[in-house]
């Protein structure tokens, strides 16, 4: 059996990585396609060495163009390479331009595709992924979901229905099997700066999302947040590329520490030793709520319900006062965290079984 996984950013090398060695323990052939999405080596090479997965078949660099552009110039060169290889079936992970390239690529060779985290919704129609999530999930043979919610969402929409050919698994989410995974190695082996001090108490954060970064106003009551938050606990900020050019084209003045951005072990280490989060991550979201820590999310339609229903979490919108009032507000929080809502870390023996068995 033959299987192409077509990934592009960090968080689909760490669900790679955990699929990859579960299918290949099946003796399945697994081939990588890199569309380079995520082209610099803090956000993509770094993750393939820690990982330990193996270096990409295909690499298309394809990335810095609009979201049009992107999604054509992938599918195009996705096929050809699907063409050639002639697997007996294609991965694509998550939500970006990368997994709609991937899925629409295949779905026209007549491969059969499989999503992984399928069926996460945000409502949100102006979010550039809420689209690649419907067309992924609708074209998809095999739509493999994180949570309960996530399926509900795929009945809602008539996927149990006699009219749409595709089969929906609630199989757990690679991310919480990642982090269990590597928890304890990220502790030993990760390279942290010698700025951080891990035994004072830190907020994490990360941002990068359109919303948040793109305007203006959002971006500056961001970082003017921060800045004041960092006067009472520190703030260390791991910076994604376009945050960070924004930023400085910008001249937003700057009070807590910066760093480039990280490979999986440091930031899976510092999330563990840190005190809360701020982020817009879908990824270190959940992370935060796997390793049972507070987190406050800054977006207008977060699409991890879960974690505010399951866990010390609350959502904000990107203006000063009311980052300032929920952080304040989070840290008065006492819920219990119930991680198994994302399943029982075995996610990717169910979905290499189910896949493997398909054929």
């Amino acid at each position: 059996m033959k299987i192409v996984h077509i990934v592009g950013n960090r968080p689909q090398f760490i669900k790679l990585a955990l699929l990859y060695k579960a299918l290949d323990s099946k003796k399945v052939q697994n081939i990588i396609l890199h569309s380079g999405q995520h082209f610099d080596r803090n956000m993509s090479d770094v993750f393939f060495d820690q990982l330990n997965i193996p270096i990409p078949n295909y690499s298309l660099g394809i990335n810095n163009l609009s979201h049009n552009e992107m999604i054509g110039k992938m599918m195009t060169e996705a096929d050809g390479i699907i063409d050639f290889v002639k697997p007996d079936c294609v991965i694509v992970y998550g939500d970006t331009n990368t997994t709609l390239a991937g899925a629409l690529a295949a779905k026209k060779r007549n491969i059969l595709v499989a999503h992984i985290e399928a069926g996460v919704r945000t409502s949100n129609e102006t979010m550039p992924e809420e689209a690649n999530r419907y067309l992924t999930d609708r074209i998809s043979n095999f739509n493999f979901c994180c949570t309960d919610l996530n399926v509900e969402n795929l009945r809602k929409e008539g996927f149990f229905g006699d009219t749409i050919h595709s089969k929906v698994y609630n199989s757990g989410d690679l991310m919480l099997d990642a982090s269990i995974s590597f928890k304890n190695i990220a502790l030993k082996k990760a390279k942290l700066p010698a700025a951080i001090n891990l035994n004072q108490p830190f907020v994490l954060t990360t941002i990068h999302r359109t919303e948040n970064t793109e305007n203006l106003n959002s971006l500056q009551n961001i970082v003017q947040a921060l800045n004041e938050i960092h006067q009472h606990e520190p703030v260390i900020f791991p910076m994604h590329p376009k945050t960070k050019m924004l930023i400085d084209q910008h001249k937003i003045p700057i009070a807590f520490t910066v760093l480039d951005p990280m490979g999986y072990m440091e930031l899976l280490a510092l999330t563990q030793h840190c005190s809360a989060t701020i982020t817009d991550s879908g990824g270190l979201s959940r992370e935060s709520f796997f390793f049972q820590k507070r987190t406050l999310v800054i977006m207008q339609n977060p699409f991890w319900p879960e974690i505010f229903a399951h866990g010390n979490c609350m959502q904000s919108n990107g203006k000063k006062e009311e980052i300032i009032t929920k952080y304040q507000s989070l840290l008065t929080q006492n819920k219990s965290f119930d991680i198994d809502v994302f399943g029982d870390g075995k996610a990717a023996e169910k979905i290499s079984d189910i896949i493997v068995s398909a054929f």
